[in-house]
């Protein structure tokens, strides 16, 4: 047996109406004079809302990349949540898409506003603060919906809200056309600080009823990484016993000689420095040659060492930035003509305490 909600509440209101304009004396005339079928009465409820109606709920949430695996951090999807690499490009951008599965009970999901407010994390690269609003669009097509929460789901991606699971949301809510699917998107650029990322889901109706916000996480997996603009330290000519340093600069420009570094990951780094002999040798009090390395131009953070001793210098590299490094020898033995030789630089990652006030 069908019941027609709509239908049965539509006549029942028309019918009181028609019972108020007719004259006290007239008669209501049947609509039909056939003998009616015995049946079974059926009890029809609703409640018409009345400014405010009921509130919409944000069901669950989740985000996902724009590479096959939805994140790329965590492509197997061994842990749960989302996982996502930076690009590790000097202004470079990570696309990241934000969905959430909203239920009203007068408009099926099709609500005013969907958004998501993401926060940094809090840690020694980030201070928790705002960082963007992103505003939502409904996914219209039912079946296209339902394949996002499903992949979601296989991915272990969701955050459901309490009271909710996955299957109820999938069977009662998206597969019903109750509920809807909601996507937006945001780019992080390439230098914001790496950890976890607070998204805050808002949903809103269009009686201005706000839903009760939905929290999540992801991870923007740290990544420590740079970039220099220089292949090669020349030295120039250089005098036993006397000292040399060659300065870079805070311009990266390659080509100039003038050694400079910039930060292209999500944390901060040290500049890790380890250099062969230059085809110097040693004798029997020691080697022939002493190196040193800083980065900017404060003695106090220049960093000597001997070949093959591997350094890390002392302060670090920020989000976003760039520095000069200056390198320096001194012979202390050698013949003459020109020496050649093999400096590796490389970085470790680093909670910035060491940034010098």
């Amino acid at each position: 047996m069908k019941i027609r909600v709509p239908l049965g509440i539509a006549t029942a209101v028309m019918m009181i109406l028609a019972a108020m304009v007719l004259p006290v004396s007239a008669e209501v005339v049947p609509m039909c004079t056939q003998t009616p079928v015995d049946g079974e009465d059926v009890e029809t409820l609703a409640r018409i809302a009345t400014g405010g109606g009921e509130i919409p709920i944000v069901l669950c949430k989740w985000e996902a990349d724009t590479t096959g695996s939805w994140e790329d951090g965590d492509p197997t999807h061994a842990v749960p949540g989302s996982q996502f690499l930076p690009p590790v490009t000097y202004e470079g951008t990570k696309t990241v898409k934000y969905y959430a599965v909203v239920f009203d009970d007068e408009e099926n999901g099709d609500v005013n506003v969907v958004s998501w407010d993401v926060s940094q994390p809090e840690n020694c690269w980030g201070n928790g603060s705002f960082v963007y609003q992103v505003m939502g669009t409904k996914v219209n097509n039912q079946d296209q919906a339902v394949t996002l929460f499903q992949r979601a789901l296989d991915r272990g991606l969701l955050t459901v809200a309490e009271g909710y699971d996955a299957n109820t949301i999938l069977t009662e809510y998206l597969e019903k056309g109750t509920a809807a699917v909601w996507v937006g998107q945001a780019d992080l650029c390439y230098c914001m600080p790496a950890g976890d990322y607070c998204v805050e889901a808002n949903a809103v109706d269009h009686n201005n009823n706000w839903a009760e916000p939905l929290y999540n996480t992801f991870e923007y997996v740290p990544v420590t990484a740079f970039d220099i603009d220089f292949a090669s330290v020349n030295y120039g000519s250089v005098n036993i016993n006397v000292p040399k340093w060659v300065a870079g600069n805070t311009i990266f420009s390659e080509g100039d000689n003038r050694p400079t570094v910039r930060n292209i990951g999500n944390t901060y780094l040290q500049m890790t420095v380890v250099q062969d002999d230059m085809q110097l040798g040693e004798s029997l009090d020691g080697w022939n040659v002493e190196w040193g390395a800083r980065m900017g131009n404060d003695n106090a953070n220049a960093v000597f060492y001997e070949p093959y001793e591997p350094v890390v210098l002392p302060n670090a590299l920020t989000l976003c930035d760039q520095d000069e490094l200056d390198f320096y020898l001194e012979v202390f033995k050698g013949k003459t003509g020109e020496k050649t030789g093999t400096m590796t630089l490389g970085a470790v990652q680093s909670c910035g305490s060491e940034v010098p006030t």
